[in-house]
């Protein structure tokens, strides 16, 4: 089960490389990037609505919550040191490597490494779902750190640091499979809660909140629901 969990976590890398590296030589457009950020939240929470969120509801209700507010508690301290370190940033006039938002990129790519590793221990189908989740999330969470990157720091550093960080999410795998194989139903039912939570913030609150700053369209929006359908279907087709 490991050595098939990490093969498939390769996946995801590959997609920061590939997202580095075309950052590196041509970044997006505003309206671009926005349609491209829409369409991976609408994959990414169809992830957690589709995939995760029914494990958990199988469980006792208390389950739920435990997992949820862990989450909450989480996702929103990383929001919160994130934001202080890029205002320390700003104050002082700091170029390059912008250090809140690496940080937590990287958090986020171990917590969904955790998340992957956990759910192959549930299902090879889960685990193959959420590959594809966090291959799409890592190829557009690296356009928008690359593009910050970019004009600030050199070209290498701007193709390298998303592949970098989402080494973690390697790490993060292996020890979800390590820790959950063979953990009881309701552990492993919450440690799918607080991912839910993790998939869904990123959705709302990073991916769709940027797509919004950076100028949206009625058509880039329609990237929204292009995304959880395609997700749907392949939910389908796999299962």
């Amino acid at each position: 089960m490991l050595g098939t969990a990490l093969v498939f976590t390769l996946i995801p890398v590959l997609a920061a490389a590939g997202s580095g590296i075309a950052a590196a030589i041509r970044p997006p457009g505003r309206r671009l990037t926005s349609a491209l950020q829409h369409f991976a939240a609408g994959v990414v929470f169809a992830a957690a609505a589709i995939e995760l969120l029914p494990r958990v509801l199988k469980q006792a209700p208390w389950v739920a919550i435990l997992g949820f507010a862990a989450g909450i508690v989480v996702m929103f301290s990383f929001r919160a040191f994130s934001e202080r370190a890029e205002r320390h940033r700003e104050r002082h006039g700091l170029q390059g490597l912008p250090i809140g938002l690496a940080t937590a990129t990287g958090i986020d790519f171990l917590i969904d490494g955790i998340i992957l590793g956990a759910g192959f221990t549930a299902a090879t189908t889960t685990g193959v779902l959420l590959t594809i989740a966090l291959a799409i999330e890592y190829l557009f969470v690296g356009l928008s750190l690359s593009a910050t990157l970019a004009g600030k720091t050199s070209r290498r550093v701007v193709a390298a640091a998303p592949v970098a960080l989402a080494l973690l999410t390697v790490l993060g795998t292996a020890i979800g499979v390590v820790t959950m194989s063979g953990a009881s139903p309701p552990l492993l039912a919450a440690v799918l809660a607080f991912g839910a939570v993790a998939f869904m913030y990123l959705a709302a609150e990073e991916l769709l909140v940027e797509a919004h700053a950076r100028g949206e369209t009625a058509l880039g929006s329609v990237g929204f629901f292009i995304g959880f359908l395609i997700y749907l279907i392949l939910n389908e087709l796999i299962a």
